[in-house]
């Protein structure tokens, strides 16, 4: 489960406080204990602050919740996103963005990118006045020109220092944890640098994967990288989950389509970390029933049942293929080991 600061579920309520809009209603929509909207320092799964500002985009009709002097039309940041991936590396990408972007109002958003010797330097214009006490906007797009190119070229980029014109505010603690390095203020602007060499990174998302990655958007730019599981331990966690509920596994393609990436890229990030589907599959349903045969008094065709077996006979000869075992001679291997301590 991917989590973010609640210090955003708190700066929303605040804003949503200032626009005049129930704020209870919101809270009970987006499924959000109301005790958490006072709270800065605890953390909250992405889906319920996805949840939360997707309702404010709907009661502003803004991308930018009302924060800005001039409201950007609902969108925008899709269209930004379809024409930036059009690009054929990273380099190019950034131009696109800063191009799409002195085009889509407000003319106050948008990004200037550079290049000098080794390092790309990304520079953010938003609206910083008083209408945003929080900083919410400016911090957003600082996330946004980081996470978005990261996950189009399917690649983390570790930032080098991350840079803001305001004092240091109280929820400071929190930067260095949400982009992973050094963080400044009171600098002469907004932005982050990188090292160049990510810029000839090719682009490997494609559209399909766009739509599916927009429609939990912003969910999968607000989260924080130390956080964040492999491929491969959040494709077990979701089988261990649907196998225990559903007592199934999901299809391949649902996985994919949860991770909102392309079965290409799943298949080859799982061969980076060493693995496949299947064997994680495997590996779950072994785990789930070397845990069960350790019960005297759980049966072997529930145990086949619940592990997602059609028959005892194809769990017996799965597991003999897992263990060189069969189910019953695991089950008294392990009732005698347990007796003989």
């Amino acid at each position: 489960m991917v989590k973010t600061s609640t210090h955003y579920v708190a700066a929303l309520v605040r804003h949503a406080h200032r626009l005049g809009l129930d704020v209870d209603s919101l809270l009970v929509e987006a499924q959000i204990p109301p005790e958490l909207a006072d709270i800065e320092n605890q953390w909250i799964d992405n889906c319920r602050l996805t949840a939360l500002l997707k309702i404010l985009w709907r009661e502003t009709n803004d991308e930018t919740i009302g924060i800005g002097v001039e409201p950007m039309r609902m969108g925008s940041w899709a269209l930004a996103c379809d024409y930036m991936l059009t690009a054929e590396n990273l380099g190019e990408l950034y131009r696109r963005g800063e191009r799409i972007y002195s085009y889509i109002p407000p003319e106050s958003m948008g990004i200037e990118f550079s290049v000098e010797e080794d390092t790309a330097t990304v520079a953010i214009s938003c609206y910083t006045g008083d209408r945003d006490p929080d900083r919410y906007l400016v911090e957003l797009m600082g996330v946004v020109w980081h996470r978005f190119p990261c996950w189009a070229i399917d690649e983390y980029i570790p930032l080098q220092q991350v840079s803001f014109s305001y004092p240091e505010p109280r929820h400071n603690w929190f930067y260095e944890e949400l982009f992973q390095c050094d963080v400044a203020f009171g600098q002469p602007f907004h932005g982050f640098t990188f090292n160049r060499k990510y810029l000839a990174r090719p682009i490997r998302r494609g559209k399909k994967e766009l739509e599916a990655w927009l429609r939990d958007s912003p969910a999968d730019l607000l989260y924080l990288p130390g956080r964040d599981a492999t491929v491969n331990t959040y494709i077990r966690q979701e089988l261990m989950q649907e196998l225990q509920e559903r007592m199934r596994f999901p299809s391949f393609d649902d996985i994919c389509e949860s991770l909102h990436m392309s079965s290409q890229v799943v298949r080859r990030r799982l061969a980076e970390e060493g693995t496949s589907y299947q064997k994680i599959k495997d590996g779950v349903r072994s785990a789930l029933v070397k845990e069960l045969l350790a019960k005297p008094d759980v049966a072997i065709s529930g145990i086949a049942e619940r592990a997602g077996f059609t028959e005892p006979a194809a769990l017996s000869r799965a597991f003999k293929k897992w263990t060189g075992l069969t189910p019953a001679q695991y089950r008294e291997y392990k009732i005698n080991k347990t007796t003989h301590r």
